[in-house]
């Protein structure tokens, strides 16, 4: 049972993302030198996504598990839109914009959640603040299910701001547009400008590592041709570097090649990959058969009747 909830897990997470809708520049922060991006509607119309669902129902241990999340917290996997998250790159500093999914009433109704919640105004909005976890939080409710999250009430007014059409906002990069182009139908999205993050001066650590040797990176998943396609983008600070990191990335695909000689599973996913490099620029490229994935699952399902 255990198995089949993992499987079942993963696998609506990669639909997930594969499916999600375009980007909306307007709910990114103006500043932003890093975004993320997911939309949860378009897995619920796929094919694909449908059948996973119903998958799911025949699981009693999924069901109750998703109507304790939904009484206790609020949260509906069933009702989620989109999620859209960006930063500056400054540590523990961020903006998250998310429709649906979330009743914020049931949450605050949480005695867990209640008594560790102070209550602010931004103009009319409420905003409920939090400094007794890892980290400091912030978030408030807008209409039509939409919840704005940042890291204190600054980022939270801005968010409200960008949620409203009422904020200047990012204006994209050429190197997101040509990765977004990659797949047919762009789903989950991670973009980071780390040349212009570098300019923070309490840039994250892991984040600071990096700005050593890649000026943009990021991944995309979405449909294409038939598949799963995973796409990664690198730019290096200098082509000695891409030159390193493209022998890296070499190497890990080699491993998983010989792999799929010994893995009769991970053979009938992993359809095809490639790694390609010109000057100081990396694209790598993965594509997962959707077909294999969902045979997999019907056998799990059939394992656990």
């Amino acid at each position: 049972m255990k198995k089949i909830l993992i499987t079942l897990s993963m696998t609506l997470l990669v639909i997930l993302q594969s499916l999600a809708k375009p980007l909306d520049l307007t709910k990114i922060s103006l500043d932003a030198n890093w975004l993320a991006h997911m939309d949860f509607d378009a897995m619920r119309k796929s094919e694909v996504g449908s059948f996973i669902r119903s998958s799911m129902e025949k699981i009693p241990e999924m069901i109750d598990r998703m109507n304790r999340m939904k009484e206790a917290y609020g949260v509906d996997l069933d009702n989620f839109s989109y999620l859209t998250m960006s930063g500056s790159g400054e540590r523990d500093k961020g903006i998250a914009i998310l429709q649906g999914g979330l009743d914020l009433d049931t949450l605050l109704d949480n005695p867990k959640y209640r008594d560790r919640l102070e209550l602010n105004l931004v103009g009319k909005h409420k905003v409920y603040t939090s400094d007794k976890g890892r980290r400091p939080m912030a978030f408030a409710a807008l209409k039509k299910g939409i919840i704005i999250g940042g890291s204190d009430t600054d980022y939270v007014s801005e968010g409200i701001n960008l949620a409203k059409g009422k904020s200047n906002y990012y204006k994209g990069h050429d190197l997101l547009q040509d990765l977004i182009l990659t797949v047919d139908q762009p789903g989950f999205l991670f973009f980071a400008d780390l040349e212009s993050a570098k300019l923070n001066n309490n840039l994250d650590q892991r984040a600071k590592f990096m700005t050593d040797k890649v000026k943009v990176g990021g991944i995309v998943i979405g449909e294409a041709s038939g598949a799963i396609r995973i796409t990664a983008v690198v730019e290096t600070i200098n082509e000695e570097t891409s030159v390193q990191m493209e022998a890296m990335f070499r190497g890990g695909l080699a491993m998983i090649d010989l792999r799929k000689s010994s893995d009769k599973r991970l053979a009938e996913v992993l359809e095809n990959y490639s790694v390609r490099r010109k000057a100081n620029m990396i694209w790598v490229e993965i594509d997962l058969s959707v077909d294999a994935i969902m045979e997999h699952i019907q056998k799990e399902m059939r394992k656990s009747a």
